[in-house]
């Protein structure tokens, strides 16, 4: 059934409100995926807040223009689902990667963050993302482990003053 003009309209502008509103970008051709796998996907990416969408190439194009994801041409070729990212920027190549893993119909095409295209061989830099609070976590260890040795070094002057006092009086005994 073919789309009108209308039709054509929203669809463009909710790509690029997906787009506008998202962290990255990842490009997957979902052919041969039963329906109880895509809902499958489609649950793990509602709990990591990622939208999945399929539309056609040309309306993707257009609702991508003027976004940090325009250029991203070379990877919409054949059937395209496209997952946007909104909190975690790794959070939809993590749920493709994994999910490609177990199945060989997902073939992820490319993947798009900050302006940078990348091949679908470099999903591991953004699927090994920390999540912010694994690299807040990371961030506060970092913090943590020079004030525990100022706290040591701080703690070891009156230790080792009284240590010396000690072995005097043992020496004038």
């Amino acid at each position: 059934m073919a789309l009108n003009i209308e039709e054509k309209k929203k669809i463009v502008t909710e790509v690029a409100n997906l787009a506008e509103n998202s962290s990255s970008l990842v490009l997957a051709d979902a052919r041969g995926l039963k329906v109880s796998e895509a809902s499958e996907l489609r649950s793990e990416g509602f709990k990591a807040n990622v939208k999945f969408r399929v539309v056609k190439n040309s309306l993707v194009k257009r609702g991508l223009k003027g976004t940090s994801y325009e250029g991203i041409d070379d990877y919409l070729n054949g059937p395209t689902m496209l997952a946007f990212s909104y909190e975690e920027p790794g959070a939809a190549a993590k749920i493709l990667k994994k999910f490609s893993k177990a199945n060989k119909n997902l073939d992820i095409k490319g993947l798009s963050i900050d302006g940078m295209h990348l091949d679908a061989s470099e999903i591991d830099k953004l699927a090994n993302l920390p999540t912010f609070n694994e690299a807040i976590s990371k961030f506060a260890g970092l913090l943590k482990a020079p004030l525990g040795k100022i706290a040591s070094l701080i703690n070891e002057v009156p230790s080792k003053l009284a240590r010396t006092l000690v072995a005097v009086k043992e020496q004038k005994g």
